[in-house]
């Protein structure tokens, strides 16, 4: 690197910042707000449209392996464009359907289309940070949150002004420039590509060690893996009622307005949730970084429980609950690095393909809760069960890694 000049490094950064926010905080957080309108329109049950997040996560784990081998194999510019443009085409589609079935074709396009994402990032920033590699990954990571908190206010402003129709096209076509320019102009899978070192890499050896993934030197026993699998995704379960987050608003007799302002509260959850998650991991490592998680969380539906009568509180309790999105995007592979060490990567894949495909079960199970109860109650009851049991779990792996690391 030429002395005075930015690392492209942190331009990867902002590839990544495009990749996340686009796909992940577009595309796919925003979908709940046009939903909520469609089924008004059509008179869908909650549960029947939602099975196009089952679909779409389905379609999610079968295409990782193949998606993710493209990317890293083939020319990775070439194929993230080309997968965003026909990702950003089934969403706009959406403003021509008229029948529930045609839904459920966009949803696996676009399932297709974001399978890769996580993975990609992760790699990514893996390649071109020697250091800072919590942080850097909780900012690219919270870029989801920070556009959906963005577009959420201005998707329900289009909806009044275009309809959902509208909306549609438009937010397809803002995730296309989004994704596809920092991408075209700067995206480079390795820094030895172009004859660079990752940033933060140094000539002293002993300061690199302090920045690597270290080989292990303990064997990992079969059980560990879905322990790590179990920890994550059984508190993920009730990441999927923040797509139902505008319906819970509307059937408290509240404007789609107000819907669109408690997603957007929800994504800057996600922002917060993502940042302190990255930040506490390189400082306290993961597992207290996600105790920290798991505690706003379980306080989250707590508040939703009593604040039927509280705009406010149903804000804040919003906030709260999207920092279970950093549980999903960027504990994983900082997880996986502490108990795999340099071999995570094809842990992580498993884990992904596993994530998406359990996915699919929670998408379509608490719509169906709320179908036939009527009342969000029992699935907010249902995942302070689910959050409490990954806490404990936590702390299990936590002691059983460090009994290792001392052997």
């Amino acid at each position: 690197m030429t002395k005075g000049k930015i690392h492209h490094a942190w331009f990867i950064l902002i590839v990544c910042l495009g990749i996340m926010g686009g796909l992940v905080g577009i595309l796919l957080n925003c979908t709940g707000i046009i939903f909520t309108e469609i089924i008004k329109e059509f008179g869908f049950r909650t549960g029947d449209l939602s099975i196009y997040y089952s679909i779409r996560s389905l379609v999610r784990a079968m295409a990782l392996g193949v998606v993710s081998g493209l990317f890293f194999k083939k020319n990775s510019k070439k194929v993230l464009i080309g997968f965003t443009m026909v990702t950003c085409l089934a969403y706009m589609s959406m403003a021509f359907y008229t029948q529930l079935w045609q839904w459920y074709i966009s949803a696996v396009f676009i399932g297709i289309g974001t399978s890769y994402t996580g993975m990609s990032i992760s790699v990514l920033l893996a390649n071109w940070f020697h250091s800072k590699k919590g942080l850097v990954m909780g900012l690219a990571m919270s870029s989801s949150g920070v556009l959906g908190a963005v577009v959420s206010p201005l998707c329900s402003k289009l909806i009044e002004l275009t309809g959902w129709r509208g909306a549609c096209i438009t937010m397809g076509l803002i995730t296309m420039v989004v994704v596809c320019i920092p991408a075209a102009l700067y995206l480079v899978l390795t820094p030895e590509e172009i004859g660079m070192k990752p940033y933060g890499w140094s000539e002293n050896p002993v300061e690199n060690a302090k920045n690597e993934v270290a080989k292990i030197n303990y064997t990992v026993p079969g059980y560990i893996f879905p322990a790590c699998v179990a920890i994550i995704c059984l508190a993920c379960l009730i990441g999927a009622v923040l797509n139902q987050l505008p319906l819970y608003s509307a059937g408290l007799g509240y404007a789609v307005s107000t819907g669109a302002m408690i997603t957007s509260f929800a994504m800057w959850g996600n922002v917060m949730g993502k940042l302190l998650t990255g930040w506490l991991a390189d400082k306290v490592g993961p597992y207290k970084a996600l105790t920290v998680t798991f505690v706003m969380v379980i306080i989250s539906m707590v508040m939703f429980i009593f604040c039927t009568g509280s705009e406010n509180l149903l804000y804040a309790a919003s906030l709260l609950l999207g920092t279970i999105y950093a549980v999903d995007a960027n504990v994983p592979p900082l997880l996986f690095m502490d108990v795999y060490g340099a071999d995570y990567t094809k842990h992580l894949k498993n884990f992904q393909t596993i994530s998406f495909a359990l996915g699919t079960f929670s998408s379509s199970l608490l719509p169906y809760i709320y179908d036939f109860t009527g009342s969000y109650n029992i699935i907010f009851v249902l995942g302070i069960v689910w959050v409490s049991i990954s806490l404990a779990m936590t702390w299990w792996l936590k002691g059983w890694v460090d009994r290792q690391k001392k052997a």
